[in-house]
C-alpha cells in the first residue's frame, strides 16, 4: 500500500469512529423521542465539524477515482416539452371542495414566539447522525458521482475550489486534528492538475 492510501484508510476509520460516538454518548442509537437542549447543541456542533471532514474525504477520493472512470456512453435525450396529445373524452370537473391550502409565506407569519423551555424533539439530530452514517456506509457511490461531476466542472471550465485550513483544529482530538491538517494537504496536493481559472 502507498502512503496515501494508508492515509486514506486511516482518516475513514478516524472520522467513522468519531461519528459513531458523537451519536452513541448521546444515546441516540436508543431513538430517543426528546433531548435536552444542550445535548442537541453539542452533538449538533461535533456533527458539523465531523461533516466539513467527511466531505473533504469525499472529495479527495473522487479526485483519485477521476483517473479510473470510464467514458460515459450518449444516452438518447427526453423532451419532456413534447405536446401532449388531446384526449377524445375531456370533460371539465367543478369540485365543490377548495384547493389545498398551502404552506403560509414567511411575510404573513407573525412574530417568533419565545422557544419554551425543557427537552426538545430529538428527531433532527437522529435524522442527521443516520444520514452521516449512511454516507459512511455508501461513500464509494458518492465519491463516484462526484467525481462524475468533477468531469463536468473541468470540462465547462469551473475554477478550481478554494481549500482553507479547518480553523480550530486545536480544539479537536489529537487524531481529528491530523485526520483534518493532512486532508487539507492532500487535497491541495490532488488540485495541483486543475488549472486555476480565477
Amino acid at each position: 500500500m502507498t502512503e496515501r492510501t494508508d492515509f486514506l484508510s486511516h482518516a475513514w476509520y478516524t472520522i467513522a469512529r468519531a461519528i459513531a460516538v458523537a451519536g452513541v454518548n448521546a444515546d441516540l442509537f436508543k431513538m430517543p423521542e426528546l433531548i435536552s437542549k444542550s445535548v442537541n447543541r453539542r452533538v449538533r456542533a461535533e456533527l458539523r465539524r465531523l461533516a466539513v471532514l467527511l466531505r473533504r474525504l469525499i472529495f479527495v477520493v473522487a479526485l483519485q477515482m477521476q483517473r479510473e472512470l470510464v467514458p460515459l456512453k450518449p444516452r438518447a435525450g427526453s423532451n419532456y416539452y413534447e405536446p401532449k396529445k388531446p384526449d377524445g373524452e375531456y370533460r371539465y370537473i367543478f369540485t365543490m371542495v377548495p384547493p389545498p391550502v398551502g404552506p403560509c409565506p414567511s411575510f404573513l407569519k407573525g412574530p417568533v414566539s419565545v422557544p419554551h423551555r425543557g427537552p426538545i424533539s430529538a428527531a433532527p439530530l437522529i435524522a442527521r447522525w443516520q444520514a452521516m452514517l449512511d454516507t459512511l456506509k455508501f461513500h464509494k457511490r458518492r465519491a463516484r458521482r462526484l467525481a462524475r461531476t468533477i468531469e463536468r466542472w473541468q470540462a465547462a471550465g469551473e475554477a478550481r475550489p478554494f481549500v482553507p485550513p479547518i480553523p480550530n483544529t486545536h480544539r479537536m482530538p489529537a487524531a481529528l486534528g491530523l485526520v483534518s491538517g493532512g486532508l487539507t494537504v492532500q487535497l491541495l496536493a490532488a488540485l495541483k492538475g486543475w488549472p486555476d481559472t480565477s
